[in-house]
């Protein structure tokens, strides 16, 4: 079990931690996202709401590997 442990601590500490500007504009990103998933749901399939969908999706995925 420690090895585990100490393979954890070894992995978390490869990716850096989020400061407090990048977790608001994360945050911003993934908001305009999830507004631009439900535009495209109601029909309103743009490139745009698609870039923003996708953005989204990177943001989220920053978030929970940092």
């Amino acid at each position: 079990m420690s090895d585990s442990v100490g393979q954890y601590l070894n992995e978390i500490g490869l990716v850096p931690l989020l400061t407090a500007i990048e977790e608001r504009e994360l945050s911003q990103i993934i908001e305009k996202g999830r507004d631009a998933r439900e535009a495209i749901e109601r029909g309103e399939n743009t490139a745009e709401n698609r870039r923003a969908a996708r953005a989204a999706a990177r943001a989220k995925d920053r978030f929970i590997r940092a």
